[in-house]
């Protein structure tokens, strides 16, 4: 499901819309939408880690969550570099819609220096991923 189309919306601070994806942010919470067929990889996120950096600062902690509603590849052995770019980043989620996605999320989880979790509800995701923000 998508953000915009999610009980979530209401609580969407600010929206940004770039070749690679879409990025919502929330309070706490950036959530991701990359578009069908595109490759995620530190050069095609320079952008988003940009509008990341620039709405949480180097200080306010949050979440990022990945909602998997397209196909695409990402670069795995990069997530670590990208983590590390977002030095406040506490907690990285997935939510998957196919057990392809699923599979690939395991994969990613094995690269990824922070806690990380996996969904296949949208809202539920948000909910988990707010609580471990919050009880920093």
């Amino acid at each position: 499901m998508k953000t915009i189309e999610s009980n979530l919306k209401p609580g969407i601070l600010e929206a940004h819309h770039f070749e690679i994806g879409d990025l919502y942010f929330f309070e706490n919470i950036v959530i991701s939408e990359i578009h069908e067929g595109k490759h995620l990889c530190l050069d095609t996120a320079i952008d988003y880690l940009k509008a990341i950096s620039k709405f949480y600062g180097h200080k306010k902690p949050f979440g990022y969550i990945s909602n998997r509603i397209n196909s695409f590849s990402i670069e795995a052995l990069e997530f670590p570099d990208f983590i590390s770019m977002l030095k406040n980043l506490k907690a990285f989620s997935t939510i998957t819609y196919k057990t392809i996605d699923d599979r690939t999320a395991d994969l990613e989880r094995q690269f990824c220096p922070i806690p990380y979790s996996k969904s296949n509800s949208l809202y539920d995701g948000f909910i988990n991923i707010n609580k471990k923000i919050l009880n920093e």
